[in-house]
């Protein structure tokens, strides 16, 4: 097992479920920063279905974890879809869903003695995104616009051949390229400061995985 894969799978009693590689290290990079206490370990799942057959998974153990984070991209559907998605996928259990997902994360408890859950749909709970837009809100926002002007212009002069839905990875890492030193990936671009920890949508995500895994 290499290093990268030991840091995120994690199998502990207080559990954050991710997607990939990125999303770990980003977690990581802003818990150090915003000083998160180390009361749970992260597992990365590989992908969002993943990241739910390995919840269902953790839920019918005979001995579950006491707390389960699960961290997913909402990606190009409307959230309200995405939400309803995560409550039919785990109607079976006892977990009293709200309307919608809550701006500064959700946080369930079981009427039955299933996990305590937390459930953060990136980029901010309320819009469709993923990662790569939670983490353009921790960009400088002039140089971030700029980049999206840069990427708009490359993209009418028919020079990009990225997927529409990655328009956002194509816009941070644009950005990225213009910091010191270029082309960090995102945790580390948070270690170095080039996207900032103190921003609100941080401090909002950092808060909620405290009072998760207290």
């Amino acid at each position: 097992m290499s290093r990268t894969q030991g840091i995120c799978q994690k199998d502990t009693d207080k559990v954050l479920l991710v997607e990939g590689n990125n999303d770990c290290h980003v977690v990581m990079a802003l818990c150090e920063a915003c000083g998160v206490p180390e009361t749970f370990g992260i597992y990365q799942c590989g992908s969002d279905v993943g990241v739910l057959k390995r919840l269902n998974a953790l839920i019918i153990r005979p001995q579950p974890p006491n707390v389960i984070g699960v961290l997913l991209d909402v990606d190009n559907t409307p959230i309200t879809h995405k939400w309803q998605s995560l409550q039919q996928k785990l109607q079976a259990y006892h977990y009293q869903f709200p309307p919608q997902p809550q701006p500064g994360g959700t946080i369930l408890e079981s009427s039955q003695e299933e996990p305590k859950l937390g459930v953060w749909l990136m980029p901010n709970n309320q819009d469709p995104g993923m990662l790569e837009d939670f983490c353009a809100n921790l960009a400088d926002p002039n140089a971030l616009e700029f980049a999206k002007d840069c990427v708009e212009r490359a993209s009418e002069q028919h020079l990009t051949n990225f997927k529409p839905t990655h328009r956002s990875k194509a816009i941070i890492h644009t950005y990225l390229a213009w910091q010191d030193e270029p082309g960090y990936p995102l945790g580390q671009a948070i270690t170095r400061q080039s996207l900032s920890a103190n921003q609100e949508l941080a401090v909002s995500f950092t808060q909620w995985l405290t009072r998760l895994f207290a």
